[in-house]
């Protein structure tokens, strides 16, 4: 065990503690009524046309919401979806005041100057729903005149479609989702990232997804959880390694062969820890069903091959029968345990504690213990990993959302740090892990507390960060769009709003057709899902269900404009395709954690200018210059096209200019206009 390192993990954990004693866990919001008068209580509940309201003194009232002024009514409203903000904006309040004391110390005069409402609203829909707001959603925020529009205007998008589409970019980036698995990508993936979006849009909290991941049991039909695992069958150690930088922050991928020669770790440590999936098996193929039945596999196995045979199938000739055979081992390509397997060290092990061959048992890397009392090691694993004291898992994740909110995480790399990696904000980090346990990791409401801050609300720093000193988080890091922002954004232009609603693959028909239970299921059932598999079987990852339950299924609905699918990136095939405009702009190939780029390079400035999707969304026959057909005057056109380009006013000297380009050429020069904006750093860049 690493006593040095845990020694240090002890007293950042003292430090969380402390920090969390310093909120309290009831945050009331003062409500005033139509007359006047004030009360100081939390949201419970909205009931009718009533409002339910919590005091100090814990008993509860309920209001109409007529009594109450309208920004007070409508906040109840809000609150229905997302809860009351009261100790969101508290803990946002304590996060500025740690951030600001360690800037005064540095010799900052404070933050960066504050936001505009116009780079603020184009700022937190592309931070929070992943595209450029509408020009009808610039100018509804532009020209709202209430106080407390920005969290109300933070609120509406944390409960937006876009919101978890947005989240699921992130998370497939992390996680590495891929539509194919296997050897030669032969398996399809979909119903696991069709999981994935689900526990998004029900905001499932962080730590019961991985909880999930880690134990989940059975093929993608009967838990598509399982895809956690399946991700890299044959590949156990490697999927160790990358399970350590995600869940940990630590790379201990250099401990697999050795010690570490610059850490803590050892040799030992590696195995010990990758022990506890010693005994779960990742089968690909028919030798699985035995586990996945529960049963008699081989025999009933053998009798859905004899009903297939009467039923028309070449069962003796494999190569005939190819489909009916890949089917079957699909069904077999699943998770399970068998608590007689044990890890063993390999034979050129050369660490310290151990020697060759040597049956390893599973021990943490820090922290406690991982508790067993009956679970499965996998279970012990996740009670272990999300466990309160655990000192790691909760820093993790909240440095790694704080890293989506700024452009920069507190402690870097997400994927490998330690308590003395380089932290300009120590009390911060620990912080904002309290607040993490605190509201039980809900992402939604962490990251509520982030946009919160006045440190996110302030203007980004443009300059590039020191690499020997340390950020202190003045105001966010200049970042260009990601891959899918942009994307989105371009969509959002193409074909409005309404792509934040269009569905595509879902995975349902596969999962459909996996689900399968010889136990339940009669033999002519499970035939028909294996009819139904062969009869889609080269579109397997894109056909959906036509009803849930059903076998029958269709290509989903899908606008296009020519052959583009008017559709945002999670919703597309996982990752792009090679050289698609997705994949220019610099989506990960999903082969390693966290690869997207967001570097510029000369492909991307020759697809925006001359590409097919700019020469569609700028041309004769662009929708961004028809949607300014409701505008008469041409000043009110070339405002429009700011505002729906770069979601802000023009300034005098770009007026006069869309001006001449109107008088010179008519609708044509707002065409030129909306391209020369969508080509300018300023379309591109998140500010």
């Amino acid at each position: 065990m690493n006593t040095r390192y845990f020694a240090k993990m002890s007293r950042l954990g003292l430090m969380l503690v402390l920090t969390t004693c310093l909120l309290s866990p009831l945050h009331a919001r003062v409500w005033t009524s139509t007359d006047g008068k004030k009360l100081n209580a939390a949201f419970v509940a909205l009931d009718g046309d009533k409002v339910e309201l919590r005091m100090n003194n814990g008993k509860t009232v309920k209001i109409p919401l007529s009594r109450l002024i309208k920004a007070d009514a409508d906040a109840a409203k809000r609150f229905t979806g997302v809860g009351d903000n009261s100790s969101a904006m508290a803990s946002a309040k304590k996060i500025d005041g740690l951030l600001a004391k360690n800037l005064a110390k540095a010799g900052f005069k404070g933050f960066n100057d504050a936001l505009p409402d116009d780079l603020f609203v184009r700022r937190v829909y592309l931070d929070i729903i992943g595209r450029i707001p509408t020009r009808e959603e610039f100018m509804k925020f532009a020209e709202s005149a209430r106080k407390d529009k920005r969290g109300a205007l933070i609120d509406e998008l944390l409960t937006h479609p876009g919101y978890s589409s947005h989240m699921f970019n992130y998370f497939a980036d992390m996680f590495r989702l891929r539509g194919k698995l296997g050897e030669g990508g032969g398996k399809r993936a979909e119903p696991y990232l069709n999981w994935w979006q689900e526990q998004l849009e029900n905001n499932k909290h962080y730590d019961q997804i991985v909880t999930e991941m880690i134990t989940a049991k059975g093929n993608l039909g009967q838990n598509p959880a399982s895809g956690f695992l399946l991700r890299d069958a044959g590949m156990e150690f490697d999927a160790f390694a990358n399970f350590s930088q995600v869940f940990l922050g630590i790379d201990i991928s250099c401990a697999q062969c050795h010690d570490h020669p610059f850490a803590d770790w050892t040799q030992m440590d590696f195995y010990r820890m990758a022990a506890f999936f010693g005994n779960t098996q990742r089968i690909a193929g028919r030798g699985g069903m035995m586990g996945m039945m529960g049963g008699d596999s081989k025999g009933k196995t053998k009798e859905l091959v004899a009903f297939a045979k009467k039923n028309g199938v070449p069962t003796e000739n494999r190569q005939q029968a190819y489909n009916f055979y890949r089917y079957l081992d699909f069904l077999g390509w699943n998770v399970q345990d068998s608590e007689s397997l044990e890890m063993q060290l390999p034979h050129d092990f050369s660490g310290s504690g151990g020697k060759p061959g040597e049956v390893v048992k599973p021990r943490t890397l820090l922290g406690g213990a991982a508790k067993k009392g009956g679970k499965s090691r996998r279970e012990a694993l996740a009670g272990w990993m999300t466990a309160p004291d655990n000192p790691r898992f909760a820093m993790v994740i909240a440095n790694r959302m704080w890293d989506r909110a700024f452009g920069k995480p507190l402690i870097g790399p997400v994927t490998d740090f330690e308590e003395d990696s380089v932290c300009g904000q120590p009390q911060v980090l620990s912080y904002v892990t309290s607040e993490m346990k605190r509201v039980n990791y809900d992402l939604r409401e962490f990251m509520r507390i982030l946009y919160n801050t006045r440190a996110y609300q302030g203007l980004a720093t443009a300059q590039e960060p020191s690499t020997t000193k340390p950020y202190l988080f003045a105001g966010p890091v200049l970042r260009r769009m990601a891959p899918e922002q942009a994307w989105d954004s371009l969509m959002l232009l193409a074909s409005g709003p309404k792509i934040d609603e269009v569905k595509g693959r879902d995975g349902s028909f596969l999962r459909s057709v996996l689900t399968v239970d010889f136990e339940k299921e009669s033999i002519e059932e499970i035939f028909a899902k294996y009819e139904a598999w062969n009869t889609n079987f080269r579109r397997l990852g894109d056909v959906v269900v036509n009803e849930p339950g059903e076998l029958t299924a269709t290509m989903p609905s899908v606008p296009k404009m020519g052959r583009i699918e008017l559709i945002r990136a999670s919703e597309m095939s996982q990752p792009a395709p090679a050289a698609s405009l997705l994949d220019t702009f610099g989506q990960s190939d999903r082969l390693v954690t966290d690869k997207r780029s967001l570097d510029g390079s000369v492909p991307q400035v020759l697809a925006l200018m001359n590409g097919g999707v700019t020469e569609r969304m700028t041309g004769s026959s662009s929708k961004v210059v028809a949607d300014l057909e409701v505008l008469d005057a041409p000043d009110d056109k070339v405002r429009g096209i700011f505002f729906t380009m770069l979601s802000r006013y023009p300034t005098d000297d770009e007026m006069k200019l869309g001006l001449k380009m109107m008088d010179d050429y008519g609708d044509d020069g707002i065409s030129d206009l909306a391209w020369a904006l969508m080509n300018s750093p300023e379309f591109l860049f998140v500010q």
